[in-house]
Order: C-alpha cells, then sequence, then structure tokens
C-alpha cells in the first residue's frame, strides 16, 4: 500500500521551500543599484580598504571608498564579500581569479557591465574626481 501526504503538508513544505535563502527583497544589489560592500586586502598594505565594489574585469578591481580606485589582480592580496559567502571571496592562498570567478563578482558589482570611456568619465565627475585613482 502506497502512502500519500496530506495535501496540506506538501503545501506548506512547498510553501517553506519558496522562502529559503537570499531573496530580492534581503539581497541588496536586487533592491539598489549599488554594488555589494567588500574589504579589499591590497598585498603591502596592513589595513583593508573598506567600500562599494564598482566594476570588476579582466585587468582588476575598482571601488569606491573615500575615492574611487582601481587595483590591479597582481596588487589584490585577498578580498571579502561581505555577506555573499565564500563563492565570492578571494582567499590569500587563491594563485589566480579565473573569468567565472571575475564573472560572479562583476554581476554584484555596482557596473557590471564595465567602467570606462564616457560611463567613467560621468561617475568621476559625479564623485568629484578628476581621474581614477590607480593602485599599484
Amino acid at each position: 500500500m502506497r502512502y500519500r501526504l496530506p495535501a496540506t503538508l506538501v503545501f506548506v513544505a512547498s510553501l517553506a521551500a519558496c522562502h529559503w535563502g537570499a531573496n530580492v527583497k534581503t539581497f541588496e544589489p536586487a533592491m539598489t543599484p549599488a554594488g555589494v560592500r567588500v574589504a579589499l586586502r591590497v598585498r603591502g598594505e596592513r589595513a583593508d580598504r573598506l567600500g562599494e565594489l564598482y566594476a570588476v574585469d579582466s585587468s582588476g578591481v575598482t571601488l569606491r571608498a573615500e575615492r574611487v580606485v582601481r587595483v590591479h589582480w597582481a596588487s589584490v592580496a585577498a578580498m571579502d564579500v561581505i555577506e555573499l559567502g565564500k563563492g565570492y571571496d578571494i582567499s590569500p592562498d587563491l594563485p589566480t581569479i579565473d573569468a567565472p570567478h571575475r564573472a560572479r563578482l562583476a554581476a554584484v558589482s555596482r557596473f557590471p557591465q564595465g567602467l570606462s570611456g564616457a560611463l567613467l568619465a560621468r561617475v568621476l565627475a559625479r564623485v568629484g574626481q578628476r581621474a581614477i585613482e590607480e593602485v599599484p
């Protein structure tokens, strides 16, 4: 004889499954145009740079803290993407940042399409900078 779960129990279980994990109401990048918050460790610096992840591409990371700065991958020692988990973080022992990891990070940045040309000029004008600050 087969046992059938009561319809009410099936409905409650399916309703609970719909509310598991992050959703649009609790995931900050889905609610605003802001990128995620990060703590970025630059090689040779003692303190992390805290700020908003503006853009990610094959050459590095663009971050806004007090100023908009660009950090090349060779200078990135580690990065904690706050509240998104280890799949987004860059650990100190990671030898290189591969394309899929960069794509994941770009997707949660303020400018997932990248930040260059006219868009970069508008962003810098809005924050009162003449040029992006490059971190060697």
